[in-house]
């Protein structure tokens, strides 16, 4: 099974990285405002300090892409599911065969043909685990999709309302549901990113 919280962890964290990029950023920019300031006796000016919080939890949750997402990886995992299934059920017959002409045959035909099935088994096995891979790979690479599209969102967001910080509601002691964009970003990302498709790639059956 595709372990989606703990993508949906590595989401939450890709943007709390991207949060402590801004405020080092509004920290450069405090900095040189300050030191101009003081280039500039008598003048005292409150400068104000703008931010808002996002909840990439709740955005993710309401996120028709990534809803889309789930449901699109859970059918492909059913369809390999149930095409090794198949072909596990073909190598327990000829397993079963192989069993009942032991008797009838040398040992040298039966080594033979006992190779070639292990062979099958394995090449089963590493189908199985490609699979996994290739899974896998497809959540996170749809993951990758809808957090750029997110966060091109929360950029244009704190462009507009003039936000120097914008903070992981998670890791926020106390904030104002009056600056917390998470619903914006999700109809916004919504609209632009209603959902993501993903295909089945064609796998060769087993000889």
């Amino acid at each position: 099974m595709i372990k989606q919280k703990h993508l949906a962890s590595t989401s939450v964290r890709y943007f709390r990285q991207f949060a402590l990029i801004l405020f080092l950023s509004c920290i450069n920019i405090i900095q040189n405002a300050s030191a101009q300031e003081e280039t500039k006796p008598g003048k005292i000016e409150k400068i104000n300090f703008p931010a808002a919080v996002i909840d990439m939890k709740v955005v993710l949750s309401k996120s028709s892409a990534f809803i889309t997402l789930q449901k699109e990886i859970q059918k492909l995992e059913k369809s390999y599911k149930e095409e090794i299934q198949n072909e596990e059920n073909l190598l327990k017959k000829e397993q079963e065969k192989l069993v009942a002409q032991k008797s009838v045959l040398s040992v040298e035909e039966f080594k033979e043909k006992e190779d070639t099935f292990k062979q099958k088994v394995n090449k089963i096995q590493g189908k199985v685990e490609k699979i996994r891979r290739e899974l896998e790979s497809t959540m996170a690479k749809g993951m990758q999709v809808i957090q750029k599209e997110a966060v091109k969102h929360m950029k244009e967001i704190a462009k507009k309302e003039g936000y120097l910080l914008v903070f992981d509601a998670n890791t926020t002691v106390i904030s104002a549901d009056r600056i917390n964009i998470s619903n914006i970003v999700v109809d916004k990302l919504n609209k632009s990113l209603p959902k993501i498709q993903v295909e089945k790639k064609k796998e060769k059956k087993v000889d």
